[in-house]
């Protein structure tokens, strides 16, 4: 009886150590599920230093403005506080979006001149966690607030 016992407790042992082993390996290769949305500083260098080109029609001709899209994009917000070229924003929009969509699509970017606005990028999901960061620049001699969103999945 006592040999059986003991080949019973080797048994035990070892299919302890086995199912802790297992426990740690699934432990380690599981992801900690972290949160915390991009850095928005290194989104904002990225996408605002990036350079592209709007193309719109105005006067019956054919336009195409290239520049950084910090530029582009505080222009395009003096014209829509302005209420003119609503085309060449539109184009702006458009060009900023390609841009937007070489990140890993959890960035959006708000120009702001006085109470014209041009948003460009998805909005974050309610449940999201959001981290931002706002740039100063100025287009025609207005002030314009820039900011670049970021979150977590």
């Amino acid at each position: 009886m006592v040999v059986s016992r003991a080949i019973s407790t080797v048994l035990d042992a070892s299919l302890a150590v086995l199912l802790v082993s297992a426990a740690a390996v699934v432990l380690v290769t599981l992801s900690g599920g972290d949160q915390r949305p991009p850095d928005p500083d290194a989104a904002a260098q990225t996408v605002l230093a990036s350079t592209t080109t709007a193309e719109y029609h105005a006067n019956g001709s054919e336009r195409a403005v290239s520049g950084r899209v910090d530029t582009l994009l505080a222009h395009a917000a003096v014209a829509a506080d302005r209420s003119t070229h609503s085309r060449f924003a539109s184009a702006v929009e458009a060009a900023v979006a390609d841009v937007l969509a070489a990140t890993n699509g959890r960035v959006s970017v708000v120009a702001t001149a006085g109470s014209g606005r041009v948003r460009v990028g998805p909005r974050p999901p309610p449940s999201a966690s959001v981290a931002a960061v706002t740039h100063r620049a100025v287009a025609e001699n207005d002030a314009v607030t820039i900011t670049v969103r970021t979150w977590s999945p």
